[in-house]
């Protein structure tokens, strides 16, 4: 995947669209993930400029039982796989070039980074993407974070409100209760905030908007904070930093 240059975010939706045809029509449905997906959902970039934030390939996420079908519909475009990559890891994740040199990253029913992110059963909670919740957790799971991923933050954050239980907005609800039940998750979680915090105004966002960041960022750290944990959760603070609380990525994939 080395050697990729930036594309520009609406050809890859375009892309993006052409893929999620052709399996809707095999009766295999995706939703779009990533910074594709983050980015097609925020209509206010709260004064970032736009080429802050490059893309380099898609991402999807489908289910296992669909991986025939997907696979033909993908290759089906002219995308090749790497059977490499498939043979090795195929029943978690999948990649196929595009002879334009892009690539499509393709995950099946949850993600297993930093941390694990369980994707069952919310595929169709909206249209096109995942949920902005799921989206938001692809993100703060990550632990070894760059400026796309703030930036990607701070516009989830932007064009979503804070909520208990909509689907189409950042269910608070939610997310409490899976870092409530996960140590780890939640302090990758809160490092993740209050590094997004510390360096909201180093990206050139707006004033205006950088209040409201400011506002839903501690929100959403104290929501975390307040609510009560479980006793999995309290036994795992003891051992605190002592002991690594996430997977290094490369040992992953």
């Amino acid at each position: 995947m080395s050697g990729e240059s930036a594309r520009p975010v609406e050809e890859l939706a375009t892309r993006a669209d052409e893929i999620m045809a052709a399996a809707s029509q095999a009766a295999a449905p995706l939703r779009l993930m990533g910074g594709v997906a983050i980015r097609l959902r925020a209509t206010d970039l709260g004064g970032i400029g736009p080429e802050r934030r490059q893309y380099h390939d898609i991402d999807f996420v489908g289910r296992l039982r669909d991986v025939r079908r997907l696979d033909a519909a993908i290759t089906g475009l002219g995308y090749q796989p790497d059977r490499v990559v498939n043979a090795q890891f195929g029943t978690a994740r999948r990649v196929y070039y595009h002879p334009d040199n892009f690539h499509v990253d393709l995950f099946f029913e949850r993600l297993e980074f930093c941390h694990t992110i369980e994707l069952d059963g919310r595929l169709e909670l909206v249209a096109r993407t995942t949920s902005p919740t799921d989206l938001l957790l692809q993100k703060l799971q990550i632990v070894e974070r760059n400026e796309k991923d703030l930036i990607d933050v701070y516009w989830l954050l932007l064009n979503h409100e804070l909520s208990h239980s909509d689907p189409a907005q950042l269910e608070l609800d939610y997310l409490t209760r899976l870092m409530s039940a996960d140590w780890g998750l939640h302090t990758t979680t809160t490092d993740f905030l209050l590094q997004a915090r510390e360096h909201l105004w180093l990206v050139g966002v707006s004033s205006g908007p950088g209040a409201r960041l400011e506002q839903r960022l501690d929100q959403l750290l104290a929501t975390l904070a307040e609510a009560p944990k479980s006793m999995r959760w309290r036994v795992r603070e003891r051992i605190g930093r002592r002991l690594r609380w996430y997977r290094i990525v490369e040992e992953v994939l």
